[in-house]
């Protein structure tokens, strides 16, 4: 996959997740904002409405309300009684004048402003508070059941969740403007059951005169957390993410020019070797043992560097995001492996022994000849680093669960426990290795493993050996 490609989709993926958070922070500071502004100021209504009724003991609407409504509505009941058995049209005009006089009158007397003074007064609410009296119901009980509506507020429309009956009265007092559910104090309701009664019902809200700024003012800080949050987030992702471009494009311009300089490197070290080769077989070179072991040192050096430069390129083909990999049956690679180092090493006092103890058949999808050099290297480590006599390697394939493992030892120095850990870090070397080295071999290793999606572990004890053990996936 291009870079591009790789880009647009990290980008795709930033502005999803930060659209995601910030439709997330939105959602949860509206639903903080509506619970607040349910229980905003409960226990100032609580003591607002104790006040009130305190107040209003045995009154209607205010203190001297019930006197209003008397002077009134007594004198004309017997008239209501009269013309809603005898004249319906006059009823109505009659209604009407009462409920004008009635209305001007109320509003008129109303000594609700300085009850609610004291109220603010009494209970230090701050000269923010406002109320709003409305009166919602006026009706005459006259005989017979018959009952006369002075005044009855409209209907509530269907389907309105945010409207009660007490918002739609007639505004007695107070400045409060906006009426919701949420600064209703109480609402309640005078009446009585006996003939030539009336019935009166009224309502009471109670608010600061910004409401919504003070809410907003409660949820503030866990909103600029949230925000404050989101910022840092996307501040650490663009610092992440131009590193990582950038250490993507060094990382191809890296494998760019291992690539490009493989051919001019093997090149001059195949025509050293070849010259070197040509030079010794030389009839005057034979004859001159100097100079006869110069071209052995020639060829041992040009042999190693081209050992180590094949490591390294080995580790950058590696380094990308998929290696090539094809179906392979580790007990044949295994078989080879060993039958090849025992050719090598005949000559020394190497033992190697291979036990397959897979009853299936293991073949697994790998890259053949990554794999065969990772085991190469770790029997070329077996060999070096032991300094006995009679040097041992032992190879061991097996199922463990819905793996194959393989167990390579050897009865080699071992390893210190506190070197287990940084064995397989790149250039790492051993301060009791005395052997010239990269230390590139164990790095390989797990570099192998990694890009095959395997694991390897180590364990080792000093002066009896080392035992590298490899996992690897059976449907892998």
């Amino acid at each position: 996959m291009k870079l591009t490609s790789i880009s647009l989709v990290y980008k795709i993926a930033a502005v999803f997740s930060f659209i995601t958070l910030i439709s997330l922070l939105v959602y949860l500071t509206y639903n903080t904002f509506i619970l607040n502004d349910q229980q905003y100021q409960n226990t100032e209504k609580l003591l607002i409405k104790e006040f009130y009724y305190n107040a209003i003991r045995n009154d209607k609407l205010y203190p001297g309300g019930q006197n209003i409504f008397d002077a009134h509505i007594n004198p004309k009941l017997a008239l209501l009684d009269s013309l809603d058995k005898n004249n319906k049209q006059e009823l109505d005009d009659t209604v009407s004048a009462l409920l004008h006089d009635l209305d001007q009158d109320l509003k008129t007397n109303n000594t609700m402003d300085s009850v609610f003074e004291q109220i603010k007064t009494n209970f230090q609410l701050g000269d923010d508070w406002e109320y709003a009296l409305l009166l919602n119901r006026v009706r005459v009980n006259l005989t017979d059941d018959r009952k006369v509506e002075i005044y009855s507020p409209p209907a509530i429309k269907a389907g309105d969740q945010s409207t009660i009956q007490g918002m739609l009265g007639l505004r007695m007092g107070g400045n409060l403007e906006k009426l919701r559910k949420q600064n209703l104090v109480s609402e309640l309701n005078v009446s009585s059951t006996e003939d030539f009664s009336y019935q009166v019902s009224f309502a009471i809200f109670a608010d600061r005169k910004h409401r919504t700024i003070a809410l907003l003012k409660l949820i503030a800080p866990v909103f600029l957390l949230g925000i404050f949050a989101i910022v840092t987030i996307i501040i650490i992702y663009l610092a992440t993410y131009r590193n990582w471009i950038r250490q993507k494009r060094l990382a191809d311009m890296k494998s760019d020019f291992v690539n490009s300089i493989t051919h001019e490197f093997n090149t001059p070290i195949a025509t050293i070797q070849v010259a070197n080769k040509t030079l010794k077989s030389q009839q005057l070179v034979q004859e001159n043992k100097p100079l006869e072991a110069l071209t052995d040192v020639i060829q041992r050096q040009s042999s190693r560097l081209q050992r180590l430069f094949a490591q390294v390129l080995d580790i950058t083909s590696m380094s990308g995001y998929a290696i090539q990999k094809e179906p392979s049956n580790i007990v044949n690679l295994l078989q080879e492996m060993v039958d090849d180092y025992r050719l090598k090493t005949s000559d020394s006092a190497v033992q190697i022994d291979y036990h397959n103890f897979a009853d299936q058949d293991a073949t697994v999808m790998m890259n053949p000849f990554f794999f065969t050099t990772m085991i190469s290297n770790l029997m070329e480590n077996a060999v070096k680093h032991n300094h006995k006599s009679e040097k041992l390697i032992k190879v061991e394939l097996s199922e463990h669960g819905n793996n194959w493992q393989i167990r390579l030892s050897d009865n080699g120095e071992g390893i210190a426990d506190k070197e287990l850990k940084l064995v397989f870090q790149k250039f790492y070397r051993s301060a009791s290795n005395v052997q010239s080295s990269l230390g590139l071999g164990l790095y390989y290793v797990r570099q192998c493993v990694i890009a095959h999606g395997w694991t390897i572990e180590v364990e080792s004890v000093l002066e009896l050996g080392s035992t590298f053990i490899i996992d690897i996936p059976k449907n892998s």
